[in-house]
Parts: C-alpha cells; structure tokens; sequence
C-alpha cells in the first residue's frame, strides 16, 4: 500500500520512494485526469524529500509561467532529468565526504553550508546583479533573516563571487541553452532564468542537507547550528497546503524543517534590514589612580614588555616583520597616551584612538626608515612632518607627509591585536571601535589598475645591462659601468627567475643549496620552510620548474660549486655575518639602482614586486588559466569549492606547459665561465657587512625623549 510522507506528490511503496503528480488542465496535450509517476530511485526519507519539493516547483512554475504547451512526454523527461541530477549530486558530495575522512569535522560541515548559501543567493535574487553582502545589501539582509551568523558572511561571500563569476561565462550559457534544447522548450530569455535558477536551487538544497552527510558532527560547535540552524524559512502557504492534500502524520512524528533553497519568502513578507551601527560605548569616568577602583591595569610606560608578550603568544603565525610592525605602533601609541597624560591602560578612551589616526596624517611617510625619527615623541615627529611640509610649499612640489591608507589598517589591525591582548589577559580597558577612523578596503577592481604589469618587451632592457654583457669591476657602482667582468652571484640569477616565474622576493632570495632537485623531465625548485626564512602561507610550499635559460647560463654549475664550497644559502652575497638581516632587502637595496641605470625614464614603482605581476599578467594574456596561474605564484585561487577543496595544486607538467607561453627574453645573453664573487670563493665575510650600533635601545631613547619633553 502507498504511504504518503508530509510532501505532496511523494509516496512511499515498500522501500522505495515515488513522485506521483497529477498533470495540471494547462497541458492540453495530456489527457484530462492523467498523471506523472516517477520512481525516485532511493529508500532515503531526506533525499526524496528534497527531491519530491524540487520536482513540486518545478510542476507549479511550468504550469503559471510556461508560454509553451508541453506534452507528457516532455513533462516526464524533464522530471527524470532532474531526479537523475539531484541523485547524483547528493550521492557525489557524501562520497568525497567519505573519501577525504572529514566526515566529522565540523569546518567541512560549515564549508558546505558556506557554499549551500552561496547558491541560495544565486537562486533567490539572479545573476545579474551582484550583492555585496555589506551594509544596506538586501542579500545580506537575507541571510540575517534566515539566520546566518555574520562570522561566516566574508567565506559566503567568496563562494558566492566565484560561482557568480561562472554562471556569467559564455559557457554556462550554452550549457543551460544545451539542456532546454535538450527537452524541446523554447529558448527565451525567461526560460534560461528559469532553469539557471533551478539549478542554483538544486545544488543549494543539496548543500544545505547537513543531517545525514553530517551525522557525527557535533552541531554544538557551530555558530550554523548551535543554536538553531540557519535554514531557508518555510512559507505557512506551504505547510497549509500539503495539510490539505496529504493525510496529517501520527501524532508522535514530528519532523524538524529540512534547510531547503525551493521555497521562497513570500512576496508580503517583509525583509528586515540589518542593523550594523555599533552600539554607542558605555563611557565610564577615568581613574586617576588605579588603586582607587581596585583596577587591574598595565602601566603605559609597561606597553613594550606587553607587547612582547603578545609576540611570544603569536609565535609562527607572525613573521618577524609583523612582530617589527606591531612593536612600530605599540611605542607610537604610548608616545600619544603619554602626550595627553595616560598613566595606564584604565584611562585610555575612545578619545585617544581617534587622536592617534589624526597623529597618523602628520607625520613625515617615511618616519619608520629612520632611526632618528624613530626615537622621537609624538609632538617631535608631527613638528618633523611641518618641516617637512613647509619645505613642499617652498618648492612647489608634494610633501611626503602622512601615511598611506594602506598603512594605516595595518596600524588599526595591530593595535587591535594589542587591545585584545590586554582585555584577554584582564586588564581594565574601555570598549573601543575603529568605525569612522579605519580607511576602508579597497576593492578589487581599483587594486587592479594601482601596480604595473610590465610586458616582457619592457623587461628585456635589464638583460642588455653591464651586468649580463660585462662590468667595470665589483667596486661601489662599477657594477653599473660597461666592463670586462661578469659575476655569477645574485644579482645575475635572481633577475631572471623573478622573470620567468613570479615569486616573492623573499622566497627566491632565501633559498636552500638543496632546494634545487631534478626530476625525470627537468630540474625542480622546492620551496619550503628552511632556516633561512619561512614561506607566507600554506600555499607557498610549491614545486616549480626551472626556467630552461637559467640551465643554459650556467646555474646548476653555479649550485654546485656553492655547495662544494660548504654554504648551506644558494645566494650567500646576501647574507651578513654580523646581524640577522634580511636577504630579500639586500637584494632589493643592490639590485634597484642598476635595473634603475638600465631603464631610465621607464622605470616603474615596486620594481621587484611588478615582475611578479608582469608574469601573471603575460601568461593570462596568453589563455593561461587563472588557476594555473595561482599555483604557480603560491596564491589560492579564489572561486568555486573545484578550486579550492576537491583539486590539487597544479602540477609540474602543467606547470612546465603553461610557463612556455611566456617568452623567452634572455637569449642575448651569452653563456660566460664561471666566475664567483672573489669573496664568496674564498669564504670570507661580506665586505658590505657593518657591526651593530654600540647605543642605548631604541626603547630607552624613547623613554628618555619623554621625559626630556
């Protein structure tokens, strides 16, 4: 006997579930009273639940919104279609569920909601407008009322731009033009929203099933589902319909709402707009004295060691740099608390974070280059920055007075760190906000048109230079005059691998002797974490090929004789023997003003940094995939779960492939013996290399500058 289960249309005989539709009066090419039975092919409840509301939508939109009329025939093909689809979907992501062992994890039950949701905005509001899920964003408002929780916004985002990004390709197009043409319905505009939208809505309430897939995830630990699931709400419409046509469930049974992206808001129900305005901070009177409150407080004059603290606790997830940065800010900010008479962290208000972003617009830009502006007060720095611009208006040119914006959010972003290190720890601090003082982000299509791309035909110039044809000698700028000598060492390698493959320059100027491999087709460079330097990311750690000219201009023999020789770095030119000092600079501080003699008037900003750019640029420009691409530079391609969950990165064939395309710009340089630097090869100390200063700490001299002014 057939057993109706809550859905209309969805019957259950024996083991296996059927969708059994009447054929509504519109079709008149059916026969009146006829009806569609389907087989759903599964004995899941769940699974044929979501199908069976799938199938029910689809029916209803055919029936209000088709010009066309349809036969049976087509009716039942469509249908089958769509079974078929949604199966094999379902069963597709509980394998690779399986298969990578996640099965319990509760990040691989958040990414699939993350994406569910992703294609539940694609369904609810089209692909022709994009939603930026920020303030007065109604698809932002959307996923607040569904009860999405704003920590996982920015990852819902990042799925929803990507998949965006594909159902607006020609390709997506034509495959939506394929299945309509493939069930005889008339190719109109409205048709291909339809069935796009459809689609959209398939894979959101696959997505959105967590139950099963999920069954050993404890829920507890998300915000998704901790305290109620963030499902798509379900019209009361709906739920009296199906009472009406289907016999009401025993009393005991009560099943919970399944996420599901078939049902819509109704049209009168009002959407309720997000309010994002922080809320105003209780302000509380400041405390002169600590002891008078019973406050746990840290001293101002204390910050530096808190700061150290904090370093200690971000341990590998900070770079030394980072560490350097937020030390940078933690002095600036003391040196304003202590311009306006903060003892401890239980007087600092909100009043003090706005005076440092005003701080932060005068004094001179490039004020963390020098040490001697690095030791002064807040008051001294500013009055350095009226110099500074005084001297502007005298000449008529541009002051070089206050901080990029760029620069400032990371300032924000450490001093946030710090604030929360000290709440953390339980030091009495006032509640504070960044609203209105951080420059906002910038977005991705301004990024874009901020760095030059240079072509390698603007490249080429460097290569032509006295240091690949022959140079004067190793003396101060002899380098940069016509000569006789060529010098194997960093300044002759590096340029050409910056060139052709595009890294950071920190990663290629720390390489290990043992980071070149060779593999059956070439020879291999492997980065990874050695005791050089770290890499910036998990998708730093790559293999990459070779360039074919770098064999040709002798760097494998280069290799080994630095190896023979007992160094353990690839480039030891940039490596001092009397500071820990960073290889990627040295390069940098040597190697500018000879690309800037060799290129003149076409030089560009961030030297190193645009062939990493030009390289991107060239091999998209040549059909390259961006993807490709991504791995090549160490970057994580961002877009559909493809990219990011269920491939690996490239690998070297197609790396090797894909590097052709750029061309070959070095071929006028002419393969010359080897030659080492003089001091390389006799393993004596760099000649560059200085001894640190004999002088009090930087703290100290700033100390002693307060309480000078």
């Amino acid at each position: 006997m057939a057993v109706r289960h809550e859905v209309e249309n969805l019957i259950r005989r024996g083991n296996i579930f059927y969708w059994r539709a009447r054929v509504p009066a519109a079709f008149i090419h059916c026969r009146p009273g006829s009806r569609l039975s389907l087989s759903l092919h599964c004995s899941d409840h769940k699974k044929a639940q979501i199908i069976g509301r799938k199938l029910n939508t689809r029916l209803a939109e055919l029936k209000f919104s088709s010009k066309e009329t349809m036969s049976k025939q087509q009716l039942q093909k469509l249908f089958e279609h769509e079974r078929d689809k949604e199966l094999e979907r379902l069963d597709d992501i509980s394998t690779m569920a399986k298969r990578n062992g996640r099965s319990g994890n509760v990040e691989e039950m958040e990414l699939d909601l993350e994406a569910g949701w992703a294609y539940q905005l694609l369904a609810k509001f089209g692909t022709r407008v994009e939603l930026s899920l920020e303030d007065g964003c109604a698809g932002l408002a959307y996923l607040m009322k569904s009860g999405v929780p704003i920590s996982h916004v920015d990852a819902i985002r990042a799925n929803y731009r990507g998949e965006l990004t594909t159902a607006r390709s020609a390709g997506f197009e034509d495959g939506i033009r394929r299945l309509i043409f493939h069930f005889e319905i008339a190719d109109t505009a409205t048709n291909r929203e339809r069935a796009t939208s459809k689609m959209f809505e398939g894979r959101a309430a696959a997505l959105l099933d967590i139950d099963e897939r999920h069954d050993l995830v404890d829920k507890s630990q998300s915000e998704f589902t901790s305290g109620g699931r963030a499902v798509a709400p379900v019209p009361a419409t709906q739920a009296a319909d199906t009472a009406a046509s289907d016999p009401a469930p025993p009393s005991s049974f009560h099943e919970r709402p399944l996420p599901t992206a078939l049902v819509a808001i109704p049209e009168d129900t009002e959407i309720t707009q997000l309010d994002l305005t922080p809320r105003p901070a209780v302000t509380k009177k400041a405390t002169p004295k600590a002891s008078e409150a019973g406050q746990r407080v840290v001293a101002v004059s204390d910050f530096e060691q808190e700061c150290e603290k904090l370093i200690a606790n971000m341990g590998d997830e900070w770079e030394p740099a980072t560490a350097r940065d937020a030390m940078a800010l933690v002095r600036m900010f003391k040196s304003v608390l202590i311009e306006h008479g903060v003892e401890h962290s239980g007087q600092i208000e909100q009043f003090h974070i706005g005076q440092l972003r005003q701080h932060f617009n005068h004094i001179p830009t490039n004020w963390g280059r020098s040490s001697r502006m690095r030791i002064m007060s807040a008051s001294e720095l500013r009055s350095e920055g009226e110099k500074l611009r005084l001297a502007a208006e005298a000449s008529g040119t541009k002051a070089n007075v206050g901080l990029a914006s760029t620069t400032i959010r990371k300032h924000f972003g450490n001093l946030q760190h710090f604030l929360k290190h000290l709440k953390g720890h339980g030091f009495e601090i006032e509640e504070w906000t960044f609203e209105g003082l951080r420059p906002r982000k910038p977005k991705a299509g301004e990024v874009r048109g901020k760095q030059f791309k240079p072509s390698p035909a603007d490249i080429a110039p460097i290569f032509s230079c006295p240091l690949y044809v022959g140079s004067l000698g190793l003396g101060r700028g002899q380098r940069r005059e016509p000569g006789a000598h060529v010098f194997h060492d960093s300044l002759y390698y590096l340029p050409i691998l910056f060139t052709y493959l595009g890294p950071r320059r920190k990663e290629f100027a720390g390489l290990h002797v043992n980071d070149i491999a060779k593999d059956g087709d070439g020879y291999v460079i492997i980065l990874r974490t050695n005791c050089f330097r770290r890499l910036k990311n998990v998708q730093s750690e790559r293999l990459l090929p070779l360039p074919e000219e770098l064999v040709r201009l002798g760097f494998i023999d280069y290799v080994q004789a630095i190896k023979q020789l007992g160094y353990e770095a690839l480039f030891p030119d940039l490596f001092s023997d009397k500071t820990d000092n960073d290889p990627g600079g040295r390069f940098y501080d040597t190697f500018v003003p000879i690309m800037q003699e060799a290129l003149g008037e076409k030089m560009w900003g961030r030297a190193i940094h645009a062939l990493r750019h030009g390289m991107a640029d060239t091999l998209k420009q040549a059909g390259v995939p961006t993807e490709v691409i991504d791995d090549i530079s160490g970057r994580l391609s961002e877009g559909s779960e493809t990219n990011t969950r269920y491939t690996n990165p490239a690998g070297l064939p197609l790396m090797r492939s894909a590097l052709k395309h750029y061309p070959v710009i070095t071929s006028g340089v002419e393969r010359q013996p080897l030659q080492l630097l003089p001091w390389i090869e006799k393993k004596q100390p760099p000649p560059w290399a200085r001894k640190g200063k004999n002088r009090k700490t930087e703290t100290e001299m700033i100390s002693a500058s307060h309480q000078a002014s």
